[in-house]
């Protein structure tokens, strides 16, 4: 794990304090970002209006551990559990609704998961909450039609880094999550400790290597289906992380498929969840033993 280097200004790698913090900066790359936020929350809005959804459903003793269900037409199928980005201190789950638009019509159980933001909560905690939203929906999957045995996991950006600490199996019973997607999310915490990011989100150097889940891959085979990806117009950090994530991953004898979105900068990635033909959903729907759609 990289610490600070005082003899030669650097903080990380090749990176001065300034440059490591707008690398883990979105608006650095991307000032202006109010167009995909506005599309997401039209998603969400005719999700919302026109699909059947269980809403603010329970899954822990929290106020903020809620989620919303969203059925496919037919009983029996699998279930991708949504867990938002927003560099781990903003979302919700009122504004991730629209990822269900593509999916539910093919025939994917939806579960999109609120969840407690730092500062208010740590880290840890929060990837507590994101297992515990995990391990309701597979303890549940009967109850709005779903498959208990096809439980699917994905999300980005942050939503990525608690993914891709899903996959490493060890904040859910073992065998419970089935496969995992994880996009533009970081999977080593050394340097984001080191940057900005750490004014509110307060990790040590312990939690740091507690919640980095490229640390904790295990090294047993073929474990879970995994999917990373990540765009080349992301900031190089971004871009590193997810590809030393899938290095890591296939070091220790396990399959893993590395999705490249040639241009697409950290926001474009999020939204190749809204296309039905795309890389993404086509092999999160083959992941999850649904027919092309």
């Amino acid at each position: 794990m990289s610490d600070v280097k005082v003899s030669d200004g650097l903080v990380y790698g090749k990176y001065s304090q300034s440059e490591l913090d707008n690398q883990y900066n979105q608006g650095y790359l991307v000032p202006d970002s109010s167009v995909y936020k506005a599309r997401k929350k039209a998603g969400s809005e005719r999700v919302t209006a026109h699909f059947r959804g269980l809403y603010d459903i329970s899954y822990g003793d929290s106020p903020d551990e809620t989620l919303d269900v969203f059925p496919a037409a037919q009983a029996g199928g699998p279930t991708m559990v949504f867990l938002h980005g927003g560099a781990w201190k903003n979302g919700t789950k009122e504004g991730s609704r629209w990822v269900a638009e593509v999916f539910v019509p093919r025939g994917v159980n939806v579960v999109v998961v609120n969840f407690s933001l730092a500062p208010q909560v740590s880290l840890g905690e929060q990837v507590r909450q994101a297992a515990a939203a995990v391990t309701w929906t597979y303890n549940h999957a009967r109850d709005y039609g779903g498959d208990p045995e096809r439980v699917f996991v994905t999300g980005h950006s942050s939503g990525g880094h608690l993914a891709g600490v899903m996959a490493v199996n060890e904040w859910t019973p073992p065998g419970l999550v089935k496969g995992v997607g994880a996009f533009s999310g970081m999977f080593d915490l050394a340097p984001v400790r080191l940057s900005w990011r750490n004014s509110y989100l307060d990790l040590t150097p312990e939690e740091t290597l507690r919640l980095s889940a490229i640390r904790h891959i295990p090294s047993a085979a073929p474990g879970l289906p995994l999917i990373v990806g990540y765009g080349t117009g992301e900031l190089d950090e971004f871009q590193r992380q997810s590809h030393d994530f899938v290095l890591a991953w296939r070091a220790q004898g396990r399959v893993c498929e590395e999705q490249v979105f040639p241009g697409a900068n950290h926001f474009d990635v999020q939204e190749q969840f809204s296309l039905p033909e795309g890389t993404l959903v086509q092999s999160m729907l083959k992941m999850m033993g649904v027919a092309k759609g």
